[in-house]
């Protein structure tokens, strides 16, 4: 009897495993999509607009350092703030 209820729990848990590996998440509209790398040697103009589209003002001392991460000063409405812009074009405020 035991090799029997054996074979019939493994009968049902092979197709669960294989449907759960085959299940992919719904797109998340809030991802953050990387930048290909072929687009990652965006210009200081480019960075410029990027940050000035997402509401930053007074953009200034940009600059990218040894490991293409981009450092900037601007402001976010009345407040300064220190950002940095990643490879993957993604805008973060700067640890401080």
């Amino acid at each position: 009897m035991k090799p029997v209820v054996t074979a019939i729990g493994l009968t049902t848990l092979i197709p669960a495993i294989a449907l759960a590996q085959t299940d992919r998440p719904a797109a998340d509209p809030l991802a953050v999509r990387p930048v290909p790398p072929h687009e990652q040697r965006a210009d200081a103009e480019t960075i410029r607009t990027k940050m000035e589209q997402a509401g930053y003002t007074e953009i200034a001392d940009l600059a990218r350092d040894s490991m293409g991460v981009w450092r900037v000063h601007g402001k976010k409405g009345n407040e300064p703030v220190e950002l940095i812009v990643d490879k993957g074009g993604r805008i973060k405020t700067a640890p401080r």
